[in-house]
């Protein structure tokens, strides 16, 4: 066990997407999402029914369940926070400083691309490698903050 931490097994891609989503931009509908410390499952709950249904079909009495059963034991399920807009870009500005290509053109060139914007740096850098290798590197990040995130709730995940 690392640090005492408990040892639970969890679908990683489910709860990195959860983890890693950029809740400023892209939780245009309230959505909260919890992690089920007994069976690691990954909960996604819409703050409304009525966004529920009209966002992604979700009858209104499911994600009232959801909900309510989430509120009924709330020890029981840790909410994944998400990440905010700030949080992206600040991988963004690592990646760029990291060690990714040892071509200092195209470094340079992904440096100048960046003035901002996340969006405008992926069209001004027009490099599908280089999108690709920041990809993987913000895949890696997510990854491990999420990690980092568990242990400090007392999780030692067990990837799945």
């Amino acid at each position: 066990m690392a640090g005492g931490n408990r040892r639970l097994a969890i679908d990683k891609i489910l709860f990195t997407m959860a983890f890693g989503r950029d809740v400023d931009y892209h939780d245009k509908v309230p959505q909260l999402t919890y992690l089920d410390r007994c069976t690691g499952e990954v909960i996604w709950v819409y703050e409304t029914d009525y966004d529920a249904y009209m966002e992604a079909g979700i009858p209104a009495d499911d994600n009232r369940k959801e909900r309510e059963r989430v509120a009924g034991d709330p020890d029981r399920y840790l909410e994944i926070p998400g990440l905010d807009h700030g949080d992206h870009h600040e991988i963004l500005k690592a990646f760029l400083s990291s060690d990714w290509t040892d071509d200092e053109k195209q470094r340079g060139n992904s440096e100048t691309a960046y003035s901002g914007s996340i969006g405008r740096w992926k069209k001004s850098v027009n490099d599908q490698d280089t999108i690709h290798t920041f990809y993987d590197f913000r895949d890696a990040r997510v990854a491990m903050l999420a990690e980092e995130f568990l242990q400090e709730n007392g999780i030692a995940p067990i990837w799945r």
